[in-house]
């Protein structure tokens, strides 16, 4: 997937669309992922980067990682082979362990902590349930209705930590919430001025 967005989509955007040569990435969920991964693993492609409730650590959850593509009736193994038997493969592709390549480009990370927040309707539902996606030694606490928001949360906030202590540029917002494009619409606004002055364009 990588592969097909930088090597191929990119150059025909470039060549056929007005795509410029100065780029940001910014995703949410599993783009999340994809916006730090690509751009750490990518040096110089992307000026700014930015995450809303990213899959951002996933060394940290590998049983998240099986449970939910299971659920989507895929394999994981493929991905990135075995947790322990490949973990340099885990970890080549993990934001957290690739954080100094992020040292010198401005990043913005936010998610909620997976209880009802301000964005939720009253009667809001708990998120599906995804089997083995909790650890059993580390339920979730009792409030939480987005168990995949609280996973994002946690990870989002260890590689805030990995990057404030490298001394990336770095803004974050963690606030009380679910799993929900409308938290992410709302942080797309958040942080797009940091994303435009990345490319050097006006703010508004």
């Amino acid at each position: 997937m990588e592969t097909f967005h930088l090597r191929e989509v990119r150059p025909l955007l470039e060549r056929h669309y007005g795509a410029g040569t100065r780029r940001a990435a910014a995703g949410e969920s599993q783009g999340g992922f994809g916006a730090l991964t690509y751009a750490a693993r990518n040096p110089g492609m992307f000026r700014g980067v930015a995450s809303y409730s990213g899959f951002v650590h996933p060394p940290a959850h590998p049983q998240a990682v099986r449970a939910a593509m299971t659920c989507l009736g895929m394999d994981w193994r493929p991905l990135w082979g075995d947790p322990v038997a490949q973990r340099d493969v885990w970890e080549a592709h993990d934001p957290y362990h690739l954080a100094p390549r992020l040292r010198r480009i401005p990043v913005h990370l936010s998610s909620g902590d997976g209880r009802a927040g301000a964005l939720d309707p009253e009667d809001v539902e708990p998120d599906p349930e995804i089997p083995g996606l909790e650890d059993p030694a580390r339920p979730f606490p009792e409030d939480v209705i987005s168990p995949t928001e609280a996973l994002m949360n946690e990870e989002s906030r260890a590689v805030a930590d990995r990057l404030r202590h490298q001394g990336t540029p770095l803004t974050t917002h963690f606030y009380r919430g679910t799993h929900d494009p409308a938290y992410w619409e709302r942080e797309l606004r958040r942080s797009l001025p940091m994303l435009l002055r990345s490319l050097g364009l006006p703010r508004d």
